[in-house]
């Protein structure tokens, strides 16, 4: 899985899911999701769960952080960062 797919899914997640009353809204690779008020800190609990069980990994609570969860471009990477050991297993 690469990059661009874990962002695309991860797009079309938070799309449906919280801007789903706003279909007007183009959601950028780089664009702040916590800045912008897309993402508050429920929806980032609801993000988690997502990721954890769309891709199969596990986020602990230090990997929670602007770094990590700030774009759609960090999260993919981040993603597939967590994916990448268990793949070489």
């Amino acid at each position: 899985m690469t990059p661009l797919d874990v962002l695309e899914r991860t797009r079309n997640y938070m799309l449906e899911n919280f801007l789903y009353a706003r279909p007007d809204v183009r959601l950028a690779d780089d664009e702040h999701l916590f800045e912008q008020g897309i993402v508050d800190s429920m929806g980032a609990l609801e993000l988690v769960q997502f990721l954890q069980h769309e891709f199969g990994i596990e986020i602990g609570d230090d990997e929670l952080t602007e770094q990590h969860f700030g774009t759609l471009r960090s999260i993919a990477a981040f993603v597939c960062a967590k994916r990448a050991p268990s793949l070489s297993s």
